[in-house]
């Protein structure tokens, strides 16, 4: 049974999204956790078309800024007049009168975020070079809406790491860490399989930039790298980090330490992501080892 309020609202998006439109169904995208996706599909004059409505703020344990909506509104605009493969942003209510919460309206993307594993390797080429892209823009030149900067990955490291005596010697590193300062990026802030569609083996969408930020690249290929290794195993996120810096002008600084950070955010706010229990079991034992991993190299490279 729909919802008579959700038909109501998603009716009169369609017509403002297309003068003269007419709303055939609607149904939720299942998969994201911090914000509320629905298909709708519309007929107009010209014919049938299918967009899709995001809202976000409906996890409770993710808090977003205010202006999160507009952000990522603004952001889809800039990226997709450069030719990026984004989708096309549609329309932007910040109201908060059709529904509860602030929402825009995109293109339909078609593709699946399913990689075979005979096309992983080119999928994995095809990542890294979109991402090295992404960081080589000048954000001078951008038309960007204002992001935030990325957090300090010692001070994250050092929230989410066990307080433990096995971890005292890793936190006792991490907080003598000396960091650099390498060039500031555009960030897409969730970079990982599950935000890429594809299209006949090629990359058609980078989805979801709700979490984009201003800062290091390691940011993104190590929040890349923790997905990769638990969905592929440490060899992709390897070949993935091989790809990004044959694509990149730039050196990766302190990509380890960021590999801790993502890996122990991860462990300590996994329970909260909705995962079935043996899901969950298996990803947490992928990325703890990722994390001893990660630290193992940070020894090695001080």
């Amino acid at each position: 049974m729909t919802d008579p309020s959700l038909d109501s609202a998603f009716a009169s998006i369609a017509e403002r999204v297309i003068p003269g439109a007419t709303l055939l169904a609607h149904r939720p995208l299942k998969g994201g956790v911090s914000a509320a996706v629905h298909v709708l599909e519309i007929m107009s004059p010209a014919g049938a078309a299918r967009v899709v409505v995001r809202r976000h703020g409906v996890a409770s344990w993710k808090p977003l800024a205010d202006d999160v909506t507009q952000a990522e509104f603004q952001l889809l605009a800039a990226l997709h007049g450069l030719g990026l493969p984004v989708p096309r942003p549609l329309l932007l209510d910040v109201s908060a009168r059709l529904l509860p919460s602030p929402f825009f309206v995109m293109e339909m993307v078609e593709g699946s975020t399913h990689i075979p594993e005979d096309r992983l390797d080119s999928a994995l080429r095809q990542m890294a070079d979109l991402l090295a892209h992404l960081h080589s823009l000048d954000l001078r030149s951008l038309s960007l809406p204002l992001l935030s900067q990325r957090e300090d990955p010692i001070q994250g490291a050092l929230e989410f790491l066990p307080t433990d005596a096995e971890s005292a010697p890793l936190r006792d590193l991490i907080s003598s860490y000396e960091l650099r300062t390498p060039r500031a990026a555009l960030l897409h802030g969730d970079f990982w399989p599950g935000n890429v569609l594809w299209r006949e083996a090629q990359l058609a969408a980078l989805i979801d930039w709700e979490d984009a930020a201003i800062g290091p690249a390691a940011s993104d290929i190590a929040c890349c790298r923790a997905e990769l290794n638990v969905a592929f195993g440490a060899r992709a996120a390897a070949s993935f980090t091989d790809y990004y810096r044959a694509a990149s002008e730039d050196d990766v600084h302190d990509l380890h330490l960021w590999d801790v950070y993502v890996g122990s955010a991860a462990l300590a706010t996994m329970h909260e992501w909705g995962l079935p229990p043996e899901v969950e079991a298996s990803r947490r034992e992928r990325t703890s080892r990722f994390v001893d991993h990660a630290a193992e190299a940070l020894l090695r490279t001080l």
